[in-house]
């Protein structure tokens, strides 16, 4: 793969680190590092801008805490100031992103936009599909992955990526702020899918392994014979050990999938089904249990693509009590909604969640008396919100009451009509 140069430029332009900076504080529930950088946030700017083009940008000291996982599992989580730290990780993922992801191969997901979970998950299902060749699987991980990611090797790594002097010198400061790679720095998770990815070409081009999983350090390979599986953890157990310093759990696996299931993504995989991992159903059983009013809205529109990728639709309807809209009964002859405003023929024919509704008297029609239907709806994973007349959507609407919310449904248009199905 050809060297990447000339780029570090674009990371200290100040467009890029404007856009950082904004792209940097999306989602941040603790807004106390971002309320004292915008005290200051033009002249803060432009100092990071200066320290990234005459080289004296430094890391900044972590912050180190512990914290449980939903598995249970103790981590230890690394945190840097928001200004300059976060900031300039995003300035320099901005430019260095695409050419990460150019080095993957199709099938990893962690930190690949477009490719989460429910990607992988319909990938592996694919794979599936062909039953003689996926008979078996081998299942793995990393023992300690992240902080055992050699500093030395990933800095080589880089060097067969990327040829700018300036560029490296600042991902070498970067990386040798500590040792091995921190969970929680935004930067960790590229370069630790990156460390693995010549690995996996290996896998893919030399070893000529077709079916073939990565999620961050967890993988999985499946395989028609059972003791070419054994032969290939051997194998690969001693090229990560040569090439990357880096030692397999010892509970790897070599199974029958029909037998147990592959557990991987939070699924257990079978041939014929999938079925949502115990520890996930647990979490969404408590959650459901303790969620109220618009937060429970919340917690159930995200579990519903979990249930949906795996045969767990009664799970859902148990856990939730939310029914379809044909199973209500119903026949036709609070806070301010929001999201974005679309047109009720873009989700015609198509799989909606009716999350709430108002029912207005027209601003067109008020001699006449006529009504306007506000539903809000979950499409695409989002919260839209649609304005209809449709006289049929009206009366159908008016025996829903507000605690049998939400619904799925799909609307159709029959004879210039629309209705609920």
């Amino acid at each position: 793969m050809k060297r990447v140069g000339n780029i570090y430029e674009l990371i200290y332009d100040m467009s890029n680190i404007v856009q950082a900076d904004q792209t940097a504080r999306k989602g941040k529930k603790s807004r106390y590092g971002i309320d004292l950088h915008d005290r200051n946030r033009e002249a803060n700017l432009h100092l990071l801008q200066q320290r990234l083009v005459d080289g004296s940008y430094k890391t900044s000291a972590y912050r180190v805490f512990e914290m449980v996982t939903d598995a249970g599992k103790l981590r230890q989580i690394y945190r840097l100031p928001y200004f300059p730290d976060r900031i300039a990780h995003h300035a320099i993922m901005n430019v260095l992103e695409p050419y990460f992801v150019n080095s993957f191969i199709r099938d990893t997901y962690a930190c690949v936009k477009g490719r989460g979970i429910h990607d992988g998950v319909k990938r592996v299902k694919q794979a599936l599909r062909y039953k003689d060749e996926t008979r078996y699987c081998l299942k793995m991980d990393v023992r300690k992955f992240f902080p055992s990611i050699d500093n030395v090797i990933l800095k080589r790594l880089l060097r067969r990526r990327f040829k700018d002097v300036r560029l490296l010198a600042l991902l070498d400061e970067i990386i040798d702020s500590s040792t091995g790679v921190p969970i929680g720095n935004y930067l960790s998770q590229y370069f630790a899918n990156f460390y693995l990815s010549y690995f996996d070409h290996w896998l893919k081009e030399q070893k000529h392994v077709r079916h073939y999983f990565r999620y961050c350090d967890d993988m999985v390979i499946l395989g028609s014979d059972k003791a070419a599986l054994h032969r290939l953890r051997a194998e690969i157990e001693s090229y990560l050990k040569v090439n990357l310093n880096l030692t397999l759990k010892n509970n790897w696996q070599v199974f029958p999938v029909d037998s147990r299931g592959i557990n991987f993504l939070g699924y257990v995989f079978f041939h014929d089904h999938t079925r949502l991992r115990k520890t996930i159903k647990q979490s969404f059983a408590r959650k459901i249990a303790k969620a109220k009013g618009h937060r429970r809205t919340e917690v159930v529109g995200s579990y519903k693509g979990w249930c949906m990728h795996g045969n767990c639709i009664n799970l859902y309807k148990t856990i939730t009590g939310m029914k379809l809209f044909s199973e209500l009964g119903i026949t036709v002859d609070s806070a301010p909604m929001s999201g974005e405003k679309i047109k009720i023929n873009r989700v015609v024919n198509k799989e909606i969640e009716v999350v709430d509704y108002e029912l207005n008297e027209s601003k067109y029609n008020e001699s006449a008396h006529r009504k306007c239907l506000k539903l809000q709806v979950r499409y695409e994973g989002e919260l839209r919100v649609i304005f209809t007349g449709s006289n049929m959507l009206i009366k159908a609407i008016q025996q829903v009451n507000k605690a049998m919310l939400p619904f799925k449904t799909v609307i159709v248009e029959q004879s210039g009509f629309y209705q609920f199905t």
